[in-house]
């Protein structure tokens, strides 16, 4: 039995086979091009999150990374974080692709896209450490269990090189510019390279030069990649990527990869549905409360999202705290909101859904908008209301919100529903 230390402790790692191919199977999404910098979204979205619903009932899933990216990201060149999308995806879930498709910057449009988005989120997640041989085995029992895992590393100056079955090796990694998210998708102890160029492929020969036979040593065995970029890299997308990649790299997050533990399937119970328009949409901070009481005059129960909404609430302290979120801007207590308006997709009122169920059945309900960090709201509450679903996402009711339309100005305003 090999030992796996990762944040959380220790935990018993049994032998993995020596090869796994998670792209070979029917459930595994297929290779598409990232679109902007989308890497880390299409990588934690598109492709952890697909697998984890693909694993479950041995069907495809193509989910869509797009309105995350929109979310999070100021322009198609802009850099986003796995964390942050993940975090995101856990309040508002994960939508099909074909309720969102890669068409530009915009944010979905449509009540029922939300609500089957929310059926599915990620939970929990976990980084596990690869730096060393005695890391491998953890990595390797994932994948083999049906389990793909997210790696970063720079890619200015990497070197693909023809691999022996015809596919591409990647020989190095870049050692400069931004980090890159791609996805470990399988892995072969077969697939060897001479490094040192002495003619010979080996586990047991200190080729570095260091005294030691490390990790950075082994010159056989690989994961396979599959990146974000799309088919026109490597070998239809993907590429064998030596294990000892990890140890030679000097960027920060490529000591750990990353790996989704658990992932939501509950329906949402009761959901907010707005329709509205702003100028700007940083400036707009949303939250709903309830009451039991039928004449209460302020919520006993109060709910605030991320989207929208930069005062989130902040990581628990005393948690062990990953490489890879360092680099997350996370110290703002919330993913980082991009800026831009509000607007469906030809301009007039965006149509979201924001699962509330935490509200639960009341007899009063509070929606309050209002402005944050010192803006200025700019635009229209067109309607909103409260709806209750049952267990198959079916409407069973819908409270609208009196006193709608309402103009959006400066610091925002409340309104009371009774039922």
């Amino acid at each position: 039995m090999a030992l796996l230390v990762s944040c959380r402790g220790v935990a018993p790692v049994s032998a993995p086979p020596p090869r796994a191919d998670l792209t070979a199977a029917a459930w595994f999404p297929p290779v598409r091009a990232q679109q902007g910098n989308s890497c880390a979204q299409q990588s934690g979205l598109y492709y952890l999150m697909a697998a984890a619903e693909g694993r479950a009932d041995g069907r495809r899933v193509e989910l869509s990374p797009y309105p995350a990216y929109a979310t999070l990201a100021g322009n198609l060149t802009g850099n986003t974080h796995l964390v942050d999308g993940w975090i995101l995806a856990r309040e508002t879930g994960v939508p099909l692709l074909a309720d969102a498709p890669r068409a530009g910057r915009g944010l979905m449009h449509g009540f029922d896209k939300y609500v089957r988005a929310a059926s599915r989120r990620p939970e929990e997640w976990r980084f596990l450490k690869l730096r060393d041989t005695a890391d491998l085995p953890a990595v390797k029992r994932l994948i083999a269990d049906g389990r793909p895992v997210a790696c970063d590393f720079q890619m200015r100056g990497a070197a693909l090189t023809k691999a022996a079955d015809g596919g591409a090796l990647v020989k190095k990694w870049g050692d400069s510019g931004p980090g890159h998210t791609m996805v470990y998708a399988g892995y072969d102890d077969s697939v060897g390279f001479d490094c040192n160029g002495d003619g010979r492929i080996t586990t047991d020969v200190d080729i570095t030069g260091d005294g030691r036979v490390t990790l950075a040593d082994l010159e056989r065995g690989a994961f396979l990649v599959v990146n974000p970029w799309g088919p026109r890299w490597g070998v239809g997308g993907k590429a064998w990527a030596p294990y000892r990649n990890h140890a030679l790299s000097g960027w920060l997050r490529s000591g750990e990869v990353a790996v989704l533990e658990k992932v939501s399937h509950e329906t949402p119970r009761l959901m907010l549905k707005l329709r509205l328009r702003l100028e700007e949409r940083r400036d707009l901070i949303i939250t709903a409360g309830a009451a039991d009481n039928g004449s209460a005059t302020a919520p006993e129960r109060v709910w605030s999202p991320l989207p929208f909404c930069q005062e989130a609430t902040p990581f628990p302290s005393g948690r062990a705290v990953s490489s890879w979120e360092v680099f997350a801007p996370l110290h703002r207590q919330g993913p980082h909101i991009s800026p831009g308006p509000l607007a469906a997709p030809g301009g007039g009122p965006l149509e979201i859904g924001l699962d509330v169920s935490a509200l639960g059945k009341a007899d009063r309900y509070f929606l309050d908008l209002h402005a944050g960090h010192g803006g200025n709201l700019r635009g229209e509450l067109v309607s909103a209301s409260f709806v209750r679903l049952n267990g198959g996402g079916e409407i069973r009711e819908e409270i609208p919100v009196p006193g709608l339309p309402a103009a959006l100005h400066g610091p925002g305003g409340r309104w009371i529903v009774s039922r």
